[in-house]
């Protein structure tokens, strides 16, 4: 799956910065309590040699690029068509060479570093893309405006559908260029969604691009979760009349039931090796959590209490497992050790608490609750601390997934009538809708950073 992609080229071009430099240079503190927001403008890029205008390939580039940036919360865009054409158009005179007929990694003409400092950017993205031959060729830089250097180049070949996968692998150069830390753009986001009238799985890039169906059991499948390193799905189908649990690769498209017992069959999670699975079962005649290796053999039984226990959730270390119990009333949200020990009541507040998802610093625990008059995505310290409600006036919210940088949330609303997969950044101060099909779109889990 992960090379089927990143199926392009891409070329290094770099010019008078090396790479250990590079990785040095922090441009943005995104740790620091002082952060503010880089400023950053993106020319729009040129898209000779395209056959077809239509296409807008250049515009498309654009949009996901400022859109990715956006989205991370480190930059403060400019827009360049806000202070005139000016600003993109070559200076009186300059006609810079097409970058087929520049020498790589070469400065075009045309940057002007006073103008774009004028307007108060710190650093500048310039690029285009052409298509020919039907092949997609993307050049992309980024500028420190202030030093007046490049500091990184790429050149991207593929398919036509590649471009959105050039831009966000693009966005990630600039983050990583700037902050020194990975980006999140090549991530995906697994999700439920009735589209075809019955509930399928589907797979979409994080910001909602490219879906993708990869179950057609025409039927009822549920809680899908990526496996650590991305590679597999695992989700609850009733296609056989019961729910029982499924794993598909998603390489090449194998699928094998691991979970079939009498009864219930749910909420599977993996492991953060990606060994085992926490589940629920109730073959024993009481919904309970389990683990059992991937392959289905070795279960072994947690909790036995008279209550309903499910929803089984890891910490990023191994060492405990959040779940939901109605052991004392309403559901609520329980931590435990991995082996079923010392178990702990984490929530006290809203009266109806589930789906509790681990951020991956391990340092808060996202859930749905039924609090301040609505049904809201909420966040808390393990230790039960520092309690925030993320959402409000969203319409009915529920079933959040963490970003793999715990910098952001997907969670599911009715909030225009959906159900639809939202975005969130983790102090619920930016949101984004992401799917808009007809039938409803549930249960998104957001994959790991995907590698080479």
């Amino acid at each position: 799956m992960k090379k089927s992609w990143l199926i392009f080229l891409v070329a290094l071009l770099l010019v008078g910065v090396s790479t250990e430099f590079l990785r040095a240079k922090v441009y943005i503190d995104i740790r620091s309590p002082s952060f503010r927001k880089f400023p950053i403008a993106i020319t729009p890029f040129k898209s000779p040699l395209t056959p077809n205008e239509d296409m807008k390939l250049g515009e498309r580039v654009t949009d996901i690029l400022s859109n990715d940036l956006s989205i991370s919360g480190f930059f403060a865009l400019i827009d360049p068509k806000s202070f005139g054409e000016s600003l993109i158009k070559p200076p009186p005179g300059v006609s810079p060479l097409p970058a087929g007929q520049r020498p790589a990694g070469t400065l075009p003409d045309s940057v002007e570093f006073r103008r774009w400092a004028n307007i108060g950017a710190e650093a500048l993205v310039m690029g285009e893309i052409t298509y020919k031959d039907r092949s997609l060729t993307m050049e992309a830089r980024l500028y420190d405006v202030v030093q007046k250097e490049l500091i990184i180049g790429k050149r991207y070949i593929g398919e036509i559908t590649d471009l959105s996968r050039m831009a966000h692998r693009f966005a990630d150069e600039i983050v990583f260029a700037l902050t020194g830390e990975q980006g999140l753009f090549q991530t995906k986001i697994v999700f439920v969604s009735k589209a075809t009238g019955n509930k399928e799985i589907y797979v979409m890039d994080f910001d909602g691009r490219n879906v993708n169906q990869i179950t057609r059991h025409q039927s009822i499948c549920l809680s899908p979760r990526f496996s650590p390193d991305g590679a597999k799905v695992v989700f609850t189908s009733y296609k056989s009349g019961n729910p029982d649990i499924y794993i598909k690769n998603l390489g090449n498209g194998e699928e094998r039931p691991i979970s079939q017992y009498p009864g219930l069959n749910i909420s599977p999670a993996w492991s953060p090796d990606g060994q085992r699975l926490a589940l629920t079962l109730s073959k024993d005649g009481n919904p309970e959590i389990y683990i059992v290796n991937q392959d289905g053999s070795n279960l072994l039984r947690l909790t036995d209490n008279p209550a309903i226990d499910v929803s089984p959730a890891w910490s990023p270390d191994g060492k405990k497992i959040a779940f939901v119990s109605n052991r004392q009333g309403n559901p609520q949200i329980y931590i435990m050790d991995a082996d079923g020990k010392n178990v702990q009541r984490l929530t006290f507040e809203g009266n109806y608490n589930t789906h509790p998802a681990w951020s991956p610093r391990g340092d808060r625990i996202a859930f749905d609750s039924s609090i301040a008059g609505g049904h809201n995505i909420c966040t808390i310290h393990p230790d039960g601390s520092d309690f925030r409600i993320l959402t409000a006036n969203l319409g009915r919210c529920e079933m959040p997934s963490w970003s793999p940088d715990g910098r952001n949330l997907v969670f599911s609303s009715n909030r225009d009538g959906g159900p639809h997969i939202f975005l969130i950044d983790a102090e619920g101060t930016r949101i984004k809708k992401l799917t808009f099909h007809r039938g409803g779109d549930t249960y998104p889990n957001w994959s790991p950073r995907f590698k080479e």
